[in-house]
């Protein structure tokens, strides 16, 4: 289903798979209340993106995430940082795939009342592929609940754009860019005139590199040890090593050290040889200079991310950076943007890791209120007070033009072209007479004056300000060639009486303008002539006498029988469009 056709309901779910940690917000789509996030015991709201097995039995296994999937001691194999871009080729579910199940399946048999009645909307990288991003979505198609995909710069973005909704200056940054710093990839998105670009930069530049430098410094400072190495050569000891120097790196950009000792405690007695010494190895050095500052480090990689967007972006500049993501909390990133472009005013988020999910979890509930309020606006022409107006309106014009019509033949000698005979000559003819294009004009200014307001009511059910959107009346040409059909049948007769008209008419004028006419007009005959021709054409119509007055009552008479019957294909489309 298109992102514009999205079902009618009750609750969004926003999914952050992140390399590193992920997170679970959802919210109701009525209404303005805030995201919930989802809490699962001593991993809190940020969840260890880490899927295990645990043994049951000697033949049965479940998977586990999580925190269980690494301190549980009777966990054979576990993986973490595992958000790479999804293969084509292969048919096997990614394990992040598998760990977005089991954490939705949990969820949800939590909260049955959501699962029963959501869209689920998962963050993928900005700067991934299409052909990848479509793999990703095929994998996610057998779930129960509808899932959606959004780029996770672009959801960082809503959710900054809600936690400034209410501040007086929000609406002073035209140019917005986001820079959204995961642990797998930074993603950069631009918005100008509140269309966003995603910049194709940044995919391989993540916060995880960090994790994978420190644990070559620990491989490298033990390399003599023989027990150590020994305690790395086996399954989930690499996975292990990575997330504990994530911890380690962790601790000294927040000043806490008491993750660190649950790891410590709780990890599998076959990882403690190597946890240990290596917790207190990376205890000693001063990982935000030496390693993220450091020659060649993550901060000179992400400088040239910076340099490389300022190159993008060429004479435009952001008046606004948004720095999100779980990367966004070390002072060094917000160091560099600030050297990047010193003319933007710069805002973190509080809670940066929670950024996306809740972004997510805001464009669902935007995605779904959009569907409705398209739906309703759409409705507005079934209701039966919206339909009399436009028939009124439509009968008026009707009116309107044939009066017009009838004047031109009453008053005006020439006004029917003698030479036009085929049906598409006759609707020019008509449309020109009736001044079909003015009637048309004020026609639609009178429906868009007594139809906004019921537009208006549609609005602000949505909370959406009167001056932000405006009514456009889409008036098909059928309208005006409904009308010329209705006139067509009886534009023989009509045509007849208003020759009958101009011969009388034609005759008392003086002689020299008649001179004139009969000079300007090649196919005209003499006045005698004219005279003769309007007896005869008298007599065809069945006048009883060949008069003025009889060829002017029945011209009244013909145009007062034409009438707009409404089987005729004639629609109005309305839409709402922002100012």
């Amino acid at each position: 289903m298109a992102p514009d056709m999205e079902p009618d309901v009750q609750y969004a779910v926003g999914l952050d798979i992140g390399d590193g940690e992920s997170s679970l917000c959802w919210l109701p789509t009525h209404g303005r209340k805030r995201a919930r996030v989802y809490t699962r015991g001593t991993d809190g709201a940020a969840i260890v993106t880490a899927l295990g097995r645990k043994r049951l039995d000697q033949r049965k296994y479940e998977y586990v995430i999580g925190e269980a999937a690494v301190l549980a001691k009777d966990v054979l194999h576990f993986s973490v940082n595992f958000k790479t871009r999804p293969d084509p080729e292969s048919l096997a579910a990614p394990e992040s795939v598998r760990f977005a199940q089991i954490l939705l399946t949990e969820f949800f048999s939590r909260h049955p009342e959501v699962g029963r009645d959501c869209v689920v909307y998962v963050g993928h990288p900005t700067g991934w592929d299409p052909e990848s991003v479509t793999t990703y979505r095929q994998h996610f198609s057998s779930m129960d609940q509808p899932v959606r995909l959004v780029p996770e710069s672009q959801s960082a973005l809503v959710h900054v754009r809600d936690r400034r909704a209410g501040r007086r200056e929000a609406h002073k940054f035209d140019r917005v860019l986001v820079v959204d710093i995961g642990s797998s990839t930074t993603d950069c998105t631009f918005v100008e005139d509140l269309i966003p670009q995603n910049l194709q930069v940044g995919s391989d530049l993540g916060c995880s590199l960090i994790d994978q430098d420190l644990a070559k410094k620990v491989r490298e400072a033990f390399a003599g040890n023989k027990e150590f190495t020994k305690a790395l050569d086996q399954d989930g000891s690499e996975e292990m090593l990575r997330l504990v120097c994530r911890r380690a790196k962790e601790a000294q950009f927040t000043g806490t050290d008491v993750r660190l000792q649950e790891l410590q405690a709780g990890c599998d007695t076959r990882f403690t040889p190597f946890v240990n010494p290596a917790l207190s190895w990376l205890r000693s050095v001063d990982i935000p200079r030496r390693v993220v500052r450091g020659p060649g480090g993550w901060a000179e990689r992400f400088a040239d991310i910076l340099t490389e967007v300022r190159g993008l972006l060429g004479e435009v500049r952001p008046e606004l950076v948004v720095i999100t993501g779980g990367g966004s909390r070390m002072p060094v990133v917000r160091q560099l943007c600030l050297d990047s472009f010193p003319e933007a005013a710069l805002e973190n988020d509080t809670d940066p890791y929670l950024s996306v999910a809740r972004g997510l979890a805001s464009v669902g509930r935007h995605r779904v209120n959009v569907a409705r309020f398209r739906h309703d606006i759409q409705a507005l022409k079934d209701r039966p007070a919206f339909e009399e107006k436009i028939r009124i309106g439509l009968l008026d014009a009707f009116d309107e033009a044939k009066n017009t019509l009838l004047t031109g033949l009453l008053e005006r000698a020439n006004d029917v072209n003698a030479s036009a005979h085929d049906e598409q000559e006759i609707d020019a003819l008509i449309h020109r007479l009736t001044g079909m294009d003015q009637v048309l004009a004020r026609l639609r200014v009178r429906l868009s004056a007594e139809l906004t307001p019921m537009a208006l009511d549609v609005c602000r059910s949505y909370s959406i300000r009167d001056d932000r959107f405006a009514l456009d009346l889409f008036l098909p040409g059928i309208i005006g060639t409904a009308i010329s059909a209705r006139i067509r049948p009886m534009w023989r007769t009509l045509r007849a009486a208003q020759i009958v008209l101009s011969s009388f008419k034609l005759l008392k004028w003086p002689t020299m303008f008649g001179l004139k006419y009969l000079k300007k007009h090649p196919y005209a005959v003499s006045p005698a002539q004219l005279k003769g021709a309007g007896v005869i054409v008298a007599a065809a119509l069945g006048l009883t006498k060949a008069t003025e007055a009889g060829a002017r009552q029945l011209i009244r008479t013909t145009l007062q029988k034409a009438q707009l019957v409404f089987r005729d294909p004639v629609r109005v489309t309305c839409s709402v469009l922002p100012r």
